[in-house]
């Protein structure tokens, strides 16, 4: 849902779900709450536009996470704050799965300069919790206000996920297109809690970091928590354990109002005893005000992690691109990418995965687009989830037209390196033959899984796929001088996604004594130039279909490529192409790692793939 656009000159690009301090608001009964990202009074940005004359459907977001703790309230109202006299305006709930948008609520009345508390006829919407909601309102910029660069729009705080939607169609299809710099929109649900209990802490997001972890590190915890009952909430306690361990307690004094939400920070110690292999880490509300909480549904968060002794340096970092030739962005992220890859040609393998429904797209690949591509483009660097974020794919579209190819490029660079250093638990290497006659590949690849391997995934599998450069397909581009987008019917698209020689979600691998070995075979199209494609090889957690429940346990094991230009084309002549060697290793004389893009004059340790160490002097 969360799509991108650039829009005017006074409001640029960005994306919500949480509130902030409660406060009894003019208007409001004792049973009425706010539901939003703000349920204040403050305005920061009094008069944005979006610099271009229209009607504009323009709301926030809320998610099941945020509204779980008010099923069975109902939405009574719609409160918003504009910076001029609106006239008589369209306020509206939608319910959202998807692309699909369904309209629950609609009225129109007349909106004044400042805040405005709009009460819906009759019963309202009744909240079930396991919904996402749109709420706002038809905002009519005319073009006296674009003229006056002086718009109707009320902004406050900072940008946060999901606070300024705009609905409608603007070059990717119906949807919400994020808006960012002006901040969260000043708009709010008004809703009756009468059905709510008195003392409930809500339990609304943990993030525990990294998932893979070893014996005796500290965990740390941040918690988000909600007073989503009716009464203030003056202490609260904690627990938390690791699997079925004893829980530990932590009492908080925290005076917390109806509505309102806070963070916990708390740490816990893994034992040194621990084994390698999965494990939960669960958190979950034991006391509200000194008693047990009135209503337990949303008062318990588990998350996974994983536990090592051993690992591997990966052979490559595994940037996968979800792309689409309709897409104006796609060629600023292109240029980005090749730097990238001139820069850190030995640590990355990138593939295209072209948009359903293109002329580059393949259909095995789909499910791909459906599981991480929630726009496009965006990109996985090894389909690991960084915790803290909304979604596992990271989306650049609010810089690519904005930075310089440079500093994307630094951007997407840093974080492949952050991967590449993340540890791995088995190594994948390739050999290849080319039958040029037969136009027929057959593929080797061996390697080592280590015991972490199958403690944490389980059964694991290989994947290999072929992906060739430069080829002509049409492209949408955008020319920054005129504003104005083309086609461009001759572009080179790389690392294009042709074919899977294995099945799409793996072939499972058998080990003797920790080793495996497999051999494919496969029949190049006609129309595919040989030495331009290129093997890539993933290692991951064996499964028959990937879904959004288990997408977090489907990040890249290790990754290996071999071009087919290091493949002799010649019959029955054989070239091996391994992965390379683990690279040296970088640090202070501090004793602090340094990315090899980072390294600048000076001193340096420098740790040797065979295990040596020696000074290096950089000039």
């Amino acid at each position: 849902m969360n799509r991108r656009l650039i829009i005017g000159l006074l409001l640029t690009l960005a994306t919500l779900t949480g509130n902030a301090q409660q406060r009894r608001v003019e208007g409001l009964s004792d049973n009425q709450r706010l539901l939003g990202y703000t349920v204040t009074d403050d305005i920061d940005i009094n008069g944005a536009a979006f610099g271009e004359a229209g009607t504009y459907s323009i709301g926030a977001a809320l998610t099941p996470t945020a509204l779980a703790p008010y099923a069975g309230c109902h939405v009574v109202g719609i409160r918003l704050a504009a910076a001029q006299n609106l006239g008589r305006t369209r306020m509206f709930v939608y319910n959202f799965r998807g692309t699909a948008f369904d309209l629950v609520v609609e009225q129109r009345q007349r909106i004044y300069e400042g805040w405005n508390n709009v009460f819906l006829n009759g019963e309202g919407y009744e909240i079930r919790g396991d919904e996402t909601l749109f709420f706002g309102f038809d905002y009519v910029e005319t073009q006296a206000m674009v003229d006056a660069e002086e718009g109707a729009l009320c902004c406050v705080g900072e940008e946060t996920d999901g606070a300024f939607y705009l609905y409608g169609n603007y070059g990717q299809g119906e949807g919400l297109y994020s808006i960012s710099g002006a901040g969260r929109l000043c708009v709010q649900l008004i809703i009756d809690v009468s059905t709510l209990p008195r003392n409930v802490l809500s339990l609304t997001a943990l993030d525990a970091g990294f998932k893979y972890k070893k014996a005796g590190e500290d965990v740390e915890m941040m918690l988000n928590v909600a007073n989503t009952g009716r009464d203030t909430i003056a202490t609260y306690q904690l627990g938390f354990n690791i699997d079925e361990q004893e829980p530990q307690y932590a009492d908080v004094e925290k005076t917390l109002v109806d509505g309102q939400q806070d963070v916990w920070l708390g740490s816990i110690t893994l034992p040194d005893d621990i084994s390698v292999g999965r494990h939960t880490l669960t958190v979950f509300v034991n006391k509200v005000n000194g008693s047990e909480p009135d209503d337990r549904r949303n008062d318990r968060l588990a998350t996974a992690f994983s536990v090592y002794a051993d690992n591997v340096q990966r052979s490559k970092a595994y940037l996968e691109i979800y792309t689409d030739q309709n897409s104006p962005y796609v060629p600023f992220l292109n240029d980005a990418l090749s730097q990238v890859k001139s820069k850190m040609g030995d640590m990355i393998t990138v593939v295209n995965v072209h948009r359903p429904g293109t002329p580059l797209a393949i259909s095995d690949a789909a499910y791909l687009c459906d599981l991480y591509a929630y726009t496009y483009p965006t990109f996985t660097i090894n389909r690991a989830y960084f915790p803290g974020e909304a979604y596992v794919a990271y989306d650049m579209n609010d810089y690519l037209p904005v930075f310089s190819t440079e500093m994307s490029a630094g951007i997407i660079g840093d974080m492949v390196l952050q991967d590449y250093y993340s540890p791995s638990f088995a190594t994948v290497s390739l050999s290849g033959k080319y039958d040029a006659d037969a136009r027929q590949l057959t593929i080797e690849a061996e390697g080592q899984l280590l015991p972490e391997a199958q403690a944490i995934y389980g059964d694991v599998a290989l994947t290999l796929m072929l992906s060739e450069n430069n080829v002509q397909s049409r492209q949408t581009v955008y020319n920054i001088a005129t504003q104005r987008t083309t086609n461009d019917k001759t572009y080179k698209h790389n690392d294009v996604l042709r074919s899977y020689i294995t099945s799409p979600t793996g072939q499972k691998l058998t080990a003797d004594n920790g080793t495996y070995h497999a051999s494919f075979t496969t029949t190049l199209d006609d129309a595919w130039v040989a030495d331009q494609l290129t093997v890539t090889a993933l290692l991951t957690k064996a499964v028959d279909d990937v879904t959004a429940a288990d997408i977090y346990d489907m990040d890249i094991i290790n990754a290996a490529s071999l071009p087919m230009s290091e493949v002799v084309q010649t019959q029955g002549i054989v070239t091996t192409g391994t992965t390379n060697s683990s690279p040296s290793a970088y640090y202070s004389l501090d004793g602090k790692r340094v990315a090899p893009s980072h390294l600048r004059p000076g001193i340096y340790i420098q740790r040797t793939p065979d295990g040596g160490t020696k000074k290096v002097n950089f000039r």
